[in-house]
């Protein structure tokens, strides 16, 4: 099998921890007092300017990044679905604009929490594009689960953050931990 997982907000608490140091930023580097966005990977305001959001990355985000802590049981379940023999991908939009460098940081942070994988994918705005050959696809992104539901065969696991917690969709499967995730693999497999 081959498994597709998202990074941020899926392995790890990215928006949650960045969130103190956007507020932190934003108050007393920039002086404002603006409402920060937490439904973004990296938390900002609307009202950052490009600079702003620039330095924002370059010296907090990409600085701080392998700080970021992973979700329970993480690498647990991704060791075991990886020694169960399933191909591994990460797949994320991190580096997407090509000056923020966020994307050099990941595969230190997957050895570092002791995460196994087969190959990285970054960069990548429309994922679904990158799955045509792939069993499962786990993001906490609605909206990239719906567009890998239809644009491809990939079983969807959406990864449950505060943005799904209402969302409903029969077409896919939503959990909020690994060890559940680990299990659905194991019993769709078993169906095969």
């Amino acid at each position: 099998m081959k498994i597709a997982i998202d990074i941020d907000n899926t392995i790890c608490e990215t928006s949650l921890f960045f969130g103190k140091f956007a507020e932190k930023y934003d108050r007393e580097v920039l002086h404002k007092n603006s409402i920060i966005d937490y439904t973004k990977i990296m938390p900002r305001s609307k009202e950052w300017t490009s600079e702003e959001l620039k330095y924002f990355v370059d010296n907090i985000f990409n600085k701080k990044s392998l700080e970021i802590p992973i979700k329970k049981d993480v690498s647990k379940y991704i060791k075991k679905l990886k020694q169960d023999g399933n191909h591994i991908m990460f797949i994320t939009n991190r580096g997407i604009k090509d000056d923020d460098h966020s994307d050099l940081i990941i595969e230190d942070y997957l050895q570092k929490n002791n995460i196994p994988y087969d190959e990285i994918i970054t960069k990548s705005n429309d994922k679904y594009k990158y799955l045509e050959n792939y069993d499962y696809f786990i993001d906490d992104s609605i909206f990239n689960c719906e567009q890998v539901l239809n644009n491809t065969r990939c079983k969807v696991i959406l990864f449950e953050t505060e943005n799904a917690i209402d969302y409903k969709n029969d077409l896919l499967y939503k959990t909020d931990n690994w060890k559940n995730i680990y299990e659905y693999i194991l019993i769709e497999k078993q169906k095969v």
